[in-house]
């Protein structure tokens, strides 16, 4: 008698439905995941004689399995493409099943977490209870907390009830399936970023693509590789923690925008504020001299700037006081130093006459207020109706004098900036103005340009620039261009406020 021959791989593979190829497989692969959890706690608990028949039953299980994989291909749906997996390829998942179970023959801990940590929260979709037991006992041993759920709605029901972080989800199902399942899944704003690999006792590559497409992370056949379901799982957590780190930093930068764009309205309201109030310091009428032409410019770098100027007759034919000051920053504080600037130079000119004590004086009353703690530098000058100048300054760039001849002369600060000792004596420069001579006083913003070649103007530049401006015309326009004109650009870098006097 001719003993009948198993069919080999060459043989055409019969056609069956693919609900029927699933009822087959799904118990075999019960019968392989099973077995090869308990030859694992065979191996750990010490329990060497259940070994030899469990790894026959593990075997025997992957043969069955093969024998379906090899000899049947499953029918889709009319007018579905079909991919059918060859039966070589479909010998993948069996083979390395074996060769895995022999690793954990060998070392049951093999591919399993040393710790009771929890790595991460797993929600396993199956509708048969035997499914989800078994790759529910798989996952904990590799460190998951695992919750399960027996069809697509059940599934979308805990899933927005509780936080996963990976969901392992079967195609073949009732009342949902995971085709479905994964779309709502995916259409939900609140759910499409948690991962779904898709789990089926199904082969067919459309299906497979399917998947991917609607939005799937990735696709594991049945019966599972322990390492391979612990390296795809392992892979979509760390990508999953990655996008949620960088929502985490999105919310984050979104909510810190917000903030700051709450902090720029009130900080433009405030600087609104700031900037009329030391417009109503800067912006008064210039003063009308006799035998004296006045100019003066202001233009801060941004809405309130840290520069301000002031003028006023003194008493008693005193002659008239002009000074000028640069306080250190820009925006709302610096305009409270400003105004408080202002205040003082008004304040002093009405005990003292000389440019010298002026300065002394609002020295004294700044660093009373100020203890030390901020800085400014000032300078001002007293003129009198006989041409007769007296300058002091602190820390100030030196003031310009260009005579009617051409030669431009400077006048220098003798002490250091205000605010740094309350006792300092800031010095004098006395000077004669004769007719046609012109008067500068500036901040250090009117050299912040910078030349064609990159470097910065100085004070030589400045006055270069100041001698050229001769006859009637208006100083400071003039100044200005030329200073523009060497530098190619016109943007200043810091606030400029200017003073220029010109005696008839």
């Amino acid at each position: 008698m001719t003993k009948p021959q198993p069919p080999t791989s060459e043989a055409t593979p019969h056609a069956l439905p693919s609900g029927l190829i699933h009822d087959l497989r799904t118990p075999l692969n019960q019968i392989i995941g099973y077995s090869q959890l308990l030859l694992e706690q065979a191996q750990e608990q010490g329990q060497k004689s259940f070994v030899p028949d469990l790894q026959k039953t593990h075997t025997a299980g992957k043969q069955l399995l093969a024998l379906i994989n090899d000899n049947f291909h499953s029918i889709c749906a009319p007018g579905t493409p079909t991919t059918v997996v060859p039966a070589r390829e479909e010998h993948t998942a069996p083979i390395e099943a074996e060769t895995t179970a022999e690793v954990f023959a060998e070392d049951p801990a093999a591919g399993e977490l040393a710790s009771g940590a929890t790595q991460g929260f797993v929600l396993v979709v199956d509708d048969i209870e035997a499914n989800r037991d078994v790759l529910s006992r798989r996952l904990q041993r590799q460190g998951y907390a695992v919750a399960t759920a027996e069809n697509g709605l059940q599934a979308l029901a805990k899933l927005s009830a509780d936080t996963f972080d990976l969901v392992l989800l079967d195609i073949m199902m009732p009342e949902m399936d995971g085709y479905e399942a994964l779309r709502r899944l995916k259409a939900d704003g609140a759910l499409r970023h948690i991962p779904v690999i898709m789990i089926s006792a199904l082969s067919e590559l459309d299906s497979v693509v399917r998947c991917i497409e609607m939005g799937a992370e990735d696709y594991l056949p049945k019966p599972f590789v322990p390492t391979l379901l612990k390296a795809r799982i392992g892979a979509c957590l760390e990508k999953k923690r990655a996008r949620d780190r960088e929502r985490h930093l999105f919310a984050q930068l979104e909510a810190r925008n917000r903030e700051m764009a709450c902090w720029r309205v009130a900080q433009e309201a405030d600087l609104a504020i700031a900037r009329t109030t030391q417009q109503g310091i800067v912006a008064s009428p210039l003063p009308q001299l006799d035998g004296w032409k006045v100019e003066a410019v202001y233009t801060p770098l941004i809405q309130v700037g840290g520069d301000v100027y002031g003028w006023r007759q003194l008493d008693h034919g005193g002659g008239w006081l002009f000074w000028l000051a640069d306080a250190t920053g820009h925006g709302v504080a610096a305009a409270l130093f400003t105004t408080l600037v202002a205040l003082l130079f008004d304040h002093a000119s009405s005990s003292s006459k000389s440019a010298r004590g002026i300065l002394t004086r609002v020295n004294e009353e700044f660093y009373s207020v100020v203890r030390g703690h901020s800085f400014m530098t000032a300078c001002c000058v007293v003129i009198g109706s006989d041409g007769r100048l007296s300058f002091a300054g602190a820390g100030h760039p030196p003031l310009l004098i260009r005579r009617r001849d051409g030669v431009v002369e400077a006048l220098p600060s003798l002490n250091t900036m205000m605010g740094i000792d309350p006792e300092m004596d800031s010095g004098e420069a006395v000077t004669t103005l004769a007719s046609g001579d012109k008067v500068l006083l500036y901040t250090d913003g009117l050299y912040s340009l910078k030349s064609k070649t990159g470097e910065r103007f100085t004070i030589k530049t400045i006055t270069d620039a100041f001698a050229p401006v001769d006859g009637s015309v208006e100083v400071l326009p003039r100044l200005i261009a030329n200073l523009v004109q060497q530098s190619g650009t016109k943007v200043f870098e810091d606030d400029v406020a200017a003073i220029a006097l010109h005696r008839a």
